[in-house]
């Protein structure tokens, strides 16, 4: 949907454009079109750059699609560096909010997350109640997992949760802070070890019962997630098929919320078998 949004957008500088360009020019800027509407970004990527190599196709609406055709191609150096030219050239463009948010966000996914953190950090703060002011703050919070810093990225996850309860990563979010969870855990049970000695009975039994209290625990707690997303997604189903009114006034929204749960219940399910696939490796390994 962003990617037909973002295709309106630039379609209704095309024309104007179009009018001011020599044939070739114009060809390489339909064909660029063309292929971000077809979703090839390879296609999308070639024409695109030639089409902001000329002075008069060089808009800020092509190198916005330029770069969101790099972002979808995987050439994320070169996004990176088109988001930093783009900033020098066009710094109060009508893009320029969602330039520099795809600018920290490549910054994470080249590795750069210290930069990352700053870049997205300085855009919560000049846009607060922007759009992807929830993604920024997620982008942020995997920069910090990425660099180990499990507290400062638990604090951000758990926001994100429970402010931004309609953000595409919820999901991704609470499977992040269930892994903090879990090696928190983790480590208690390490430093209990250290302190008592891994030689001592008493301690090994200790260190055993509280590994069955926690995997319980997690394994109530992620069931209990995944029969309310399973329950909720029974109920908008049910609205959905209720009568016809409700699917033209509210089922693609339905739909939408019903592919966030679904895929919540995706990702819990997977931790439960991840669970109990190493439960039994453990038990496996104490015969």
């Amino acid at each position: 949907m962003k990617k037909i949004l973002v295709f309106v957008l630039v379609l209704l500088a095309f024309q104007s454009v179009f009018a001011k360009t020599t044939p070739s020019e114009s060809e390489n800027l339909s064909r660029g079109y063309d292929a971000y509407k077809m979703e090839d970004w390879a296609s999308a990527v070639f024409y695109l750059k030639k089409a902001v190599a000329s002075s008069s196709t060089a808009t800020e609406e092509n190198y916005f699609m330029l770069i969101k055709s790099e972002i979808f191609a995987g050439e994320y150096k070169q996004a990176h560096a088109d988001c930093e030219l783009f900033l020098e050239q066009y710094p109060f463009s009508r893009y320029a909010p969602y330039i520099k948010y795809q600018d920290g966000r490549l910054l994470h996914l080249l590795g750069k997350n210290e930069r990352a953190i700053l870049f997205l950090s300085d855009f919560c703060h000049e846009y607060q109640g922007h759009e992807l002011y929830p993604l920024a703050l997620f982008w942020i919070a995997e920069s910090f997992y990425d660099e180990y810093n499990f507290d400062s990225a638990r604090g951000i996850y758990s926001r994100i949760v429970s402010d931004f309860s309609t953000s595409d990563y919820v999901a991704d979010a609470e499977y992040k802070l269930a892994l903090i969870e879990r090696r928190n855990r983790e480590e208690k049970l390490l430093y209990l070890l250290k302190v008592t000695g891994e030689e001592n009975l008493s301690t090994r039994e200790e260190y055993e019962r509280q590994i069955k209290i926690y995997e319980a625990e997690d394994k109530i707690g992620l069931k209990k997630q995944l029969v309310d997303a399973q329950n909720r997604i029974s109920e908008l189903e049910a609205v959905i098929a209720s009568d016809e009114q409700a699917k033209k006034d509210a089922s693609g929204k339905y739909l939408a919320d019903i592919e966030k749960l679904k895929l919540k219940a995706q990702k819990i399910q997977f931790l439960l078998e991840e669970q109990s696939i190493e439960a039994e490796e453990n038990k496996a390994g104490g015969k």
